[in-house]
């Protein structure tokens, strides 16, 4: 049996021909059934949170990994001689390197930057060697940005000429200790003999083997000496952002300063941590693309149930010269607000939780805390909003809401005013 109140509405509307009556009477359709509209509109909400939550968290994640990753050694953005990214070489050097520095630090959205040169070399203790990459640094300016100054496992920092910061793992090798000397033997710039020694004033422990067992800290001054570099002669100027998400512009407008140079940024510096990125992201947007599948084929159910529900009053309005087409645009427009509604619950629930987590952070598990070391991590992780994966979840659940009223929709083209008129609600 027919609603005589629909009955009323939808002539009513007809004669007056409103596109916004039909509007409103899709939405007041929708609260026929408000159980399965709620049910609906939840299952839609979940899949654009659970994406967009998941994205945040990740985002947040990653931003935090890259700027570790930045702030102990890489930067976010590097400036090198044109051919030295590919094949370091001790000769590929960037001249009036100071100046070029002083440039840079000019930027907006620059919070650091330093000199660096390096090299490989072996490295004797006594009796013992092991080859090491050596690196000169400003230790003033690194002090002020690096983390790796503070990853203290004995000693201190550099603080002047003849001093060297050593990883802990060739200290252990090389039997070293706070005070030893450590003699450093390398090719100078010109094929000739690069001899240093320096005395071991601290070692530095960041968890990760390949870094303590590989790596020199001397003043830049030193390797420029002991290397036979003119004093304005180093290899890389490292550039500390204000974000990970500005460096990116940040590194287009260091490229167009430091002209002729090749600048990279820290996709190009962290190609693993790229990949990994790109790895995490494929999965979270595959369990998103079954969730959608899974939350379309609810709705599709659900709006197969109403078709069957309302096959008189589609057999009425039929009678009364309404084109199946009106009548299917009517249940998309109903669709509409089912998806306003679903992505209205989703994306304020996901503001409100990444809102929340995004000040106080997702504290990590207890005894976690050597793993998250060795990967360069914090105890807390903050989610960034990611207003990318909102687009996605909205765009996609706004197909599939339209797919799904399309399926039950094909059946209006068969109906028959008699036999829709007869049938039982």
């Amino acid at each position: 049996m027919v609603e005589a109140t629909l009955d009323v509405t939808v002539g009513r509307q007809q004669r007056r021909g409103g596109a916004h009556g039909i509007v409103a009477i899709a939405w007041r359709n929708l609260w026929r059934n408000r159980r399965r509209t709620w049910l609906m509109a939840s299952g839609i909400g979940f899949a654009v949170w659970m994406l967009v939550f998941a994205q945040s968290v990740q985002m947040g994640t990653f931003n935090v990994m890259v700027d570790n990753g930045a702030r102990m050694s890489l930067g976010h953005v590097q400036v090198q001689h044109p051919d030295y990214h590919d094949n370091p070489r001790l000769e590929d050097l960037l001249s009036d390197a100071p100046a070029l520095r002083k440039s840079i630090e000019s930027l907006d959205g620059v919070v650091a930057a330093s000199l660096r040169a390096q090299s490989f070399a072996l490295v004797s203790a006594e009796e013992r060697s092991f080859g090491a990459q050596i690196m000169g640094v400003e230790a003033d300016r690194e002090a002020k940005w690096s983390t790796l100054p503070t990853m203290i496992a004995d000693g201190r920092y550099l603080s002047g000429p003849g001093e060297a910061y050593v990883g802990a793992v060739l200290a252990r090798n090389l039997g070293l200790r706070v005070g030893d000397e450590l003699v450093m033997l390398g090719t100078a710039k010109q094929g000739g003999v690069a001899a240093a020694v320096a005395r071991v004033v601290g070692i530095f422990d960041t968890g990760m083997v390949d870094v303590d067992r590989a790596l020199v800290q001397i003043p830049i001054a030193d390797f420029q000496d002991a290397w036979s570099l003119e004093v304005d002669e180093a290899h890389t100027l490292v550039v500390l952002a204000e974000g990970v998400e500005s460096s990116l512009e940040l590194a287009e407008e260091v490229a167009e300063t430091a002209v002729g140079l090749n600048t990279l940024n820290w996709h190009v510096l962290m190609p693993e941590m790229v990949q990994f990125i790109e790895l995490k992201a494929v999965g979270v947007q595959l369990i998103f693309v079954l969730i959608a599948i899974i939350v379309t084929f609810s709705v599709i159910n659900a709006f197969m149930m109403t078709v069957f529900e309302r096959t008189p009053e589609f057999g009425m309005l039929k009678a009364i010269g309404m084109r199946p087409g009106a009548i299917l645009v009517q249940l998309q427009l109903e669709a509409i607000w089912l998806w306003a509604l679903g992505i209205s619950v989703g994306i304020g629930a996901a503001v409100l939780l990444v809102g929340a987590l995004g000040i106080s952070g997702i504290p990590l598990p207890a005894g976690t805390e050597e793993i998250l070391r060795g990967m360069n991590m914090p105890n807390r992780l903050y989610p960034g909003y990611s207003w990318e994966a909102t687009w996605i979840g909205v765009i996609t659940m706004f197909v599939g809401t339209q797919v799904a009223v399309l399926v039950p929709g094909l059946r209006l083209r068969r109906l028959r005013c008699v036999e829709a008129l007869r049938a039982q609600e």
